[in-house]
């Protein structure tokens, strides 16, 4: 079958082929219809010069060639480069670099506290108050016990307030803590400061509280009078007392005929060129002693809110200076006592934060002021000013001075002089003073204790 189709081809294209050269001769042509499987004969004409047989080329098989697959130029998307996708790829992760950390924020601390100093003994009357005082260092809290007289119950301050619900405790989660309105239940019984922090905690030594109905021995009691002093003229010199349970301290200037008795602040402005340092400490230093001064005496007023006590007095002697003019014989003429509708003197405790306390001495001629203002452990300032109450009870003043005084170092430091204030006495309901203190435009209460 195969080589019949072959057949019928060429015999189809030897007839093309005549066809195109424009050959004369005749074919015969045996029927009119030739069947499919006979083979066509061609009879050239004698006349006509014979054509070259042409011999067909062998017929070749066509196979099919598969068309080769379009070649693929590499591209960045399929295949050299990585597909770059938003929704599925994983946001970057945090840097890992180290980040300063906060100076205000130090790491925990790894080291227990360590007491500085632990509380002491206080004697009070009853419905007194006194300051119990710790130092540490590296702790963060800080917590105050209470300890029965037979050891048996230990209390914090929380418990020791309901325990003793007449009692005042004031910041008994502090270094400082204070006691008011003491009652005699509390006699016999101890205090001591709990210190802790992330690594553990430490305790204080323990302070006795005595509670006394002798008003007397709750108030402050001197271990230590000044002695005399002999100077050049313009030469210095220094005085020291100390004391047991006092707050404040104020040295006094005493004429040698004992007729005036000056505060450190008024002897200051009597002697022209004189300089007192710590007039309000226990230890008071003078420079560039006039002439004038000789003879003098001088004594340290301590004071807490019971009352005061006064050391013994110690004479200044100048060298060189004229001997003191005799004062004028005592006569017979009794004093002169001046009533006063209030009593103005005292001692006064600020109300809001309960950092603060003012004494308040003298007479109506003139009060001397004394404010001491608690800022940290190792820090509180000092204001001294003097005047008179009218008869609306206001003192205003302008010889404020004002001084800051580092307790760890024992470096004073004077602020400003000739400060400007007043106080307002009140005695409706809350006895107290309202202190104005014109350099900060502050005001703050003060209740008489």
């Amino acid at each position: 079958m195969k080589r019949t189709k072959q057949c019928k081809w060429i015999g189809l294209l030897l007839l093309a082929a005549l066809l195109l050269c424009g050959c004369g001769g005749q074919a015969e042509v045996v029927d009119n219809v030739l069947p499919s499987s006979q083979v066509i004969e061609i009879r050239p004409d004698p006349a006509t010069p014979p054509m070259p047989v042409v011999t067909p080329a062998p017929t070749q098989t066509l196979i099919p060639v598969p068309t080769p697959a379009p070649t693929t130029v590499p591209t960045a998307a399929p295949t050299s480069l990585p597909v770059v996708t938003t929704a599925p790829t994983t946001a970057p992760m945090p840097t890992t670099a180290p980040t300063p950390r906060p100076t205000s924020a130090p790491a925990p601390v790894n080291t227990a506290p360590r007491v500085t100093k632990s509380p002491t003994d206080e004697t009070v009357a009853v419905g007194g108050s006194c300051y119990f005082v710790a130092k540490y260092e590296n702790a963060i809290w800080a917590e105050w016990h209470f300890v029965s007289p037979d050891g048996s119950r230990d209390l914090d301050y929380e418990q020791a307030a309901r325990e003793f619900p007449s009692m005042e405790i004031v910041k008994g989660y502090a270094s400082t803590m204070q006691l008011k309105n003491i009652p005699e239940s509390l006699d016999g019984w101890r205090v001591y400061c709990r210190f802790s922090n992330n690594s553990g905690a430490v305790t204080t030594g323990k302070a006795s509280v005595t509670v006394s109905r002798d008003a007397a021995a709750d108030r402050p009691r001197v271990t230590k009078n000044p002695i005399g002093e002999t100077v050049d003229i313009g030469g210095s010199c220094s005085f020291v007392a100390k004391y047991e349970n006092a707050i404040w301290a104020e040295w006094h200037f005493v004429s040698p005929d004992g007729s005036r008795d000056l505060g450190y602040e008024d002897a200051g402005r009597e002697f022209a060129g004189l300089e007192i340092l710590n007039g309000y400490a226990s230890t008071m230093k003078l420079k560039n002693i006039p002439a004038g001064l000789n003879g003098w005496s001088v004594y340290c007023r301590f004071s807490n809110n019971v009352g005061a006590t006064n050391t013994e007095k110690a004479k200044i002697t100048v060298k060189g200076a004229p001997a003191p003019t005799p004062g004028p014989e005592p006569t017979d003429t009794p004093a002169i006592i001046i009533i006063e509708e209030f009593d103005y003197t005292g001692s006064f405790t600020e109300t809001a934060e309960q950092k603060a306390s003012m004494m308040i001495t003298g007479n109506s001629s003139k009060y001397q002021v004394t404010v001491r203002w608690t800022v940290s452990d190792e820090e509180y300032i000092i204001w001294t000013f003097s005047g008179r109450f009218s008869a609306t009870g206001i003192l205003e003043y302008s010889d404020a001075v004002k001084t800051v005084v580092n307790t760890t170092t024992g470096v004073s430091e004077i602020q400003y002089t000739a400060g400007t204030g007043k106080l307002a006495y009140v005695d409706s309901g809350v006895v107290g003073v309202y202190w104005t203190e014109d350099s900060s435009g502050t005001t703050s209460f003060f209740s008489k204790n």
